[in-house]
């Protein structure tokens, strides 16, 4: 029994399921960290843009 190897006719099938979730898995994970470099960006440029706007409207009030 200890030298006898189990082996399921669905193997194979079950191993390439596994490789296609894996690959899903690594598609997944680079969409990820696209979108959260995008998102990143996207608020540094609100962050600056709202700093700008506020620096402008100092300007304004101070010099009134």
């Amino acid at each position: 029994m200890a030298g006898e190897k189990c082996t399921c006719p669905f193997e194979p099938l079950y191993a390439l399921q596994v490789e296609t979730v894996r690959e899903d898995l690594r598609e997944v994970k680079e969409r990820v960290g696209r979108l959260e470099d995008t998102l990143g960006r996207g608020v540094l440029l609100l962050v600056a843009n709202l700093i700008g706007v506020s620096i402008t409207l100092a300007q304004q009030l101070l010099s009134q």
